[in-house]
């Protein structure tokens, strides 16, 4: 025995009535599967919708969250841009009170260097043999016949005497002068002098060599550094005549051309 079933259909009604005197109504058939659709279709409209406000509400949380950041470091850095603002104000400050420093040292240092050149001219104006090589006055002394003369058999000249490369200054004083160094050096020699008894010869260090004869115990040594003004030998009766030579890079100068007389 065969059953046949058939499935029945489903069916929904939907009626519009009117609330009207007339009472109209309308009514509308929908097959079950429209009605599962539109559900579906709502229910994934549902869904998309609540999904949309929960993802634009996290979106903008995340957004407000952000700017909130976006400002937090807005006012870091405005406030990293003040501090700069001061320290570089600080700064320069600094640097002018440093350049005002070195402007001072660079003035002071020219100064000293001012100072050096001018104590270095001087010190090389003192080593200039062009002094008067006596403590008062004196007069020059013409060479008597016989004393500008070679020295011995061996063709060399004793003792520093003079001769007529040498062009050598006679000076004649009274007693109590000194006989001076005319400039700043070192005594080179002392030697006995065959005529005025000793010979003293200083080096200036600038090529000058001054030469200073006279009979009287040498008041210096060989070795000693001496000023301008330095006494050589005290004049007595007896070595009242003092010769006097400069020689500049070994060729004799005439000294009456170096020396400086004031007054």
């Amino acid at each position: 025995m065969r059953l046949n079933l058939r499935r029945s259909k489903v069916s929904y009604t939907v009626m519009i009535m009117s609330d009207s005197a007339k009472k109209h109504h309308k009514e509308f058939h929908i097959r079950a599967g429209a009605v599962g659709f539109v559900s579906f279709v709502a229910f994934t409209l549902f869904v998309v919708t609540v999904c949309y406000v929960v993802y634009s509400s996290i979106t903008l949380s995340n957004s407000g969250e952000r700017n909130q950041r976006q400002l937090e470091q807005i006012a870091q850095m405005k406030e990293t841009n003040e501090q700069l603002t001061q320290e570089k104000e600080g700064l320069e400050e600094e640097i002018a009170k440093l350049e005002d420093k070195i402007s001072i040292l660079s003035d002071t240092v020219n100064q000293k260097v001012e100072a050096e050149q001018a104590l270095e001219a001087k010190i090389e104006e003192e080593h200039i043999p062009k002094g008067f090589p006596m403590s008062g006055t004196a007069q020059i002394k013409e060479a008597e016949d016989g004393e500008a003369q070679d020295g011995g058999e061996d063709g060399e000249t004793q003792g520093m005497r003079p001769n007529a490369e040498q062009k050598e200054v006679i000076f004649t004083a009274e007693e109590g002068t000194n006989v001076t160094a005319s400039g700043a050096g070192i005594v080179l020699l002392i030697n006995e002098d065959a005529q005025y008894g000793n010979v003293i010869s200083i080096d200036h260090g600038n090529g000058y060599v001054s030469v200073y004869r006279n009979g009287g115990n040498p008041m210096v040594k060989e070795g000693s550094e001496v000023t301008r003004g330095a006494i050589l030998y005290v004049v007595g009766e007896k070595n009242k005549d003092t010769g006097y030579s400069i020689s500049k890079d070994d060729t004799y100068v005439d000294p009456m051309e170096l020396i400086e007389i004031n007054g």
